[in-house]
């Protein structure tokens, strides 16, 4: 038999992390694994680790070293010679349970679903853990996608949750977007529209290491990096607006709910995280893009507010920042925000 699994792992200076990602992967299952590492132009010891379990084991685990791109772009590069019937995305700083991957490997060989869905926990670097559950699917059974959908739709359905076929992602060409970060976003979102069936592994697999410093999920760099995350949700929104009439309806949903729960926090970013009028010719950029591709999604945030504050803050930015170099009521309510939240 070939092999099942590819694991793509995006490493940018992960030394302190990649052995112990690494060595969460030699399973008893590890010849049916084609790992793929891509070491994205780290300046660490990144490389010679990967070396080193390449070394160990060459017919399972291989390295891709090029310059930076970011993660896009090592997504991109490890899609091109992956192996696997199936393939899953694993961040170096991140592990699986051991013992449940080689579950998981024997599960995927007896499958043949679009979609294979696994549990996974979220881990503090101080050891606290929660699971996150997908109780409301059938467990080892194949279920159409249209009578999964809704809680598919739901935040918690993450890339950790997710592999899918790889001739899936080679029938569409499937590339993600390069030169930026967060674009784990888009993993979830345009290769659905091929998901028919998908199954459901009841076992936690994916074990994803939340605010460690550094982490470009952390809220301080989530806000440096707001416009690297609109960059993305940009190329979501037109991808969404090419494909969107040539769609059965349940997958339109599906992608519309992902662009709603994505969206609004651009805004919520620009207007009330960051609060600087320099930065508004960004949002406009932005909102145009949002307007011509969605345009009711565009319409629908003109009552977008925030909890206990029922003010419709994108509608007085949109009425009134043209010309502006500050918008007084702006200013105090992102003071009031960031003392709440």
């Amino acid at each position: 038999m070939g092999k099942i699994l590819s694991i793509i792992i995006p490493s940018y200076n992960m030394e302190g992390y990649l052995g112990k990602c690494l060595s969460s992967l030699m399973c008893g299952n590890i010849d049916k694994l084609d790992i793929i590492i891509v070491n994205d132009g780290s300046k660490d010891k990144t490389a010679e680790i990967a070396t080193g379990f390449v070394n160990k084991h060459p017919r399972s685990i291989s390295l891709i070293d090029k310059p930076n791109g970011n993660y896009g772009s090592c997504i991109n590069a490890a899609l091109k010679v992956a192996q696997g019937k199936y393939v899953k995305v694993l961040d170096a700083d991140d592990s699986f349970t051991t013992g449940v991957l080689d579950m998981y490997i024997d599960y995927l060989s007896t499958i043949n679903s679009d979609l294979a869905i696994s549990d996974y926990c979220r881990v503090t670097p101080a050891g606290k853990e929660r699971n996150i559950r997908f109780n409301n699917l059938d467990s080892y059974k194949e279920t159409p996608f249209r009578q999964a959908v809704q809680f598919l739709q739901k935040e918690s359905f993450s890339m950790h949750a997710v592999a899918y076929k790889t001739d899936l992602l080679r029938r569409i060409d499937y590339r993600q977007t390069e030169g930026v970060s967060y674009t784990d976003m888009e993993w979830m979102f345009l290769p659905m529209t091929q998901v028919n069936t998908l199954s459901y592994f009841p076992h936690v697999l994916y074990r994803y290491l939340i605010g460690r410093e550094g982490q470009t999920v952390s809220t301080a760099l989530s806000i440096k990096a707001v416009n690297q995350t609109a960059t993305v949700v940009e190329s979501m929104l037109e991808k969404y607006a090419h494909a969107k009439d040539s769609l059965p309806e349940i997958h339109r949903k599906y992608l519309e709910a992902r662009l709603r729960l994505k969206t609004p926090s651009i805004y919520r970013i620009y207007l009330l995280k960051q609060s600087d009028s320099a930065l508004y010719p960004d949002l406009h950029r932005f909102d145009q893009v949002l307007q011509r591709t969605y345009p009711r999604l565009y319409s629908d945030l003109d009552r977008e507010n925030i909890k206990g504050i029922p003010f419709h803050f994108i509608t007085h930015w949109r009425k009134h920042y043209e010309g502006a170099k500050t918008l007084p009521v702006l200013s105090l309510l992102s003071r009031i925000y960031n003392a709440i939240f």
